[in-house]
């Protein structure tokens, strides 16, 4: 999740550009910039995004659990092969 600093600097960056850009003929007033804003940063905070390197640390941490699971399936196919090569050569 973004951080408050990260949301705080990606409404102002959202701001500025609007601001910039506005409406012909018209400029937005402190109070619906400041509401503009708001409406923005909870946006961000319901879209639940992520940054890149958190999404990147997720990415690296999901294949390294793929990778475990992977070693463990092979460990239990070789010990229920061990099992029941045992179990034949009792009966």
């Amino acid at each position: 999740m973004f951080n408050p600093a990260q949301l705080k600097a990606l409404a102002d960056e959202w701001m500025q550009g609007l601001s910039e850009k506005g409406l012909p003929g018209q400029a937005l007033s402190e109070e619906m910039k400041m509401m503009a804003k708001a409406h923005f940063q909870q946006w961000l905070v319901k879209a639940n995004l992520v940054t890149r390197e958190e999404f990147d640390v997720q990415t690296d941490l999901l294949g390294r659990t793929q990778q475990r699971l992977e070693d463990l399936e092979q460990q239990l196919a070789e010990l229920q092969d061990q099992l029941l090569t045992e179990q034949e050569q009792k009966d």
